[in-house]
């Protein structure tokens, strides 16, 4: 009996934790057959979901299961996101700001005409700035996106199958699209092959620059940077900068420059042009590993924008550049992303 009980015990126990930390599941009945309404959740929206993600799901002829996710969720004193009741550790900040919060939605068939719908704060994942102050184990809903989520539900035109379930007809594709295809998939996996064979490594000339593990802040100047690195730079001419001259060093497979305009602008790029995934960079950025989608999720708290420019224009041609740009405190940050990773890193006192 007794070790039944503790059996009984050790199962129930992390069912437990799961409601404390996260509040009690909500739970309502829909006047819909599930079919339906597992097509129609995939059409749900607010201002902080993502059009561009798709969700996870597990679909049965009685059940099923998916999540829908809140992105870039801001909290201080003088506004409060209405999802989420933050448990704040002892000294932490207002401002805080979370990534991602995951509520798991789960169906349940009751009859031909009914279906029992279950929602629960599932993960709350917040910022590197914020993940040592927020207790993530006891923050909890506020309701207001089960209330959402059943107004939708109940509120929402009948679907008699979603986009993702209409099926193409491959005889509608030409033998010119098959082999773009084929060509595409090709340069995905050598892509994934060269990302395989990468070394990993270490900059110590990034951890030098980078002691404080932050953007070096303006104003700043050419001997400081020449101290952190521990080499000399060339100076080369520039009209525009003050004195007629900027400074760059050539260190591993990097290049570094500074200048300081005449019209007051300041600014230093690193370029990276070896194959090698490098770190040493602040914010848990490397070169050659960060992925543009991820640096605009890290920076999301500073408005991070994703984009493509174009560089190497000519009156025939020009290529594509993704770039994210945001502004931290009083610097701008440019990250470059030549090859789908990160490959160079501009920061200036200006936007540019």
């Amino acid at each position: 009996m007794k070790k039944n009980t503790v059996t009984r015990l050790l199962i129930v126990l992390p069912i437990l934790i799961f409601t404390f930390n996260f509040g009690q599941k909500t739970e309502f009945n829909v006047p819909k057959n599930i079919a339906e309404l597992r097509n129609t959740i995939f059409d749900f929206k607010n201002d902080f979901t993502r059009c561009d993600v798709a969700a996870d799901a597990a679909a049965g002829d009685t059940e099923f299961t998916t999540n829908v996710d809140l992105y870039d969720l801001t909290f201080d004193s003088n506004k409060k996101n209405p999802y989420l009741n933050l448990a704040l550790k002892k000294g932490a900040k207002p401002k805080q700001f979370i990534q991602k919060a995951i509520w798991n939605i789960s169906m349940k068939k009751v009859s031909a005409k009914s279906t029992k719908v279950s929602v629960v704060l599932e993960e709350i994942i917040p910022d590197s700035w914020s993940e040592k102050e927020i207790d993530v184990n006891l923050t909890k809903s506020t309701g207001e996106l089960e209330k959402e989520l059943k107004e939708f539900l109940l509120n929402a035109k009948s679907k008699e199958l979603s986009e993702g379930l209409i099926a193409v007809d491959d005889s509608s594709i030409d033998a010119e699209t098959v082999a773009m295809m084929n060509t595409q998939a090709d340069a995905q996996i050598a892509a994934v092959e060269a990302k395989q064979s990468q070394k990993k490594m270490t900059s110590k000339y990034l951890q030098n620059l980078f002691a404080k593990k932050q953007f070096i802040n303006f104003p700043t100047s050419a001997d400081q940077f020449t101290k952190l690195l521990k080499t000399d730079p060339t100076e080369l001419d520039c009209e525009t900068c003050k004195n007629g001259k900027y400074s760059n060093w050539d260190f591993e497979n990097f290049n570094m420059i500074y200048a300081e305009m005449t019209s007051g602008e300041e600014y230093y790029a690193i370029q990276y042009y070896g194959q090698d995934s490098v770190s040493g960079l602040p914010y848990g950025l490397v070169f050659n590993d960060s992925s543009p989608s991820e640096c605009k999720d890290k920076f999301a708290r500073y408005n991070a924008q994703l984009y493509q420019t174009s560089i190497n224009v000519t009156e025939s041609s020009a290529d594509a550049l993704t770039v994210v740009t945001f502004k931290m405190n009083t610097s701008f940050v440019r990250l470059e992303f030549g090859n789908q990773y990160l490959t160079r890193i501009v920061i200036s006192n200006k936007e540019l």
